[in-house]
């Protein structure tokens, strides 16, 4: 069975794409979607990797990431990575920093 998402403040973001090759096709892809969901201007500070099946180069791969929650500087997101089986292949959640924060008036 696959793991529901944690209560999140956005709907996820899903998208599908094929596994690079290499041992790290999965944080690749995690990280990007994390990203992708989570905005604009921002820059990484944390992001962990729980690794649960393999992927193959070239495997068709669907992508889920949202944002959790947010601070004035921070973002906080998770994700996983499914096969095409809808095995899921790898989850991750990540912390990034606002870039741009503006400040109040």
């Amino acid at each position: 069975m696959i793991p529901a998402f944690p209560v999140s403040t956005t709907a996820p973001v899903r998208t599908v794409g094929q596994a690079p090759a290499g041992p790290g096709a999965a944080a690749a892809l995690i990280e990007v979607a994390l990203a992708a969901a989570s905005g604009e201007a921002l820059a990484p500070v944390s992001l962990t990797l729980d690794y649960a099946a393999p992927l193959q180069a070239g495997e068709a791969v669907t992508l889920e990431a949202a944002v959790e929650r947010t601070t004035r500087t921070l973002v906080f997101a998770h994700g996983r990575v499914l096969r095409a089986d809808g095995a899921l292949a790898a989850t991750g959640s990540a912390v990034f920093r606002r870039l741009a924060v503006s400040s109040p008036d």
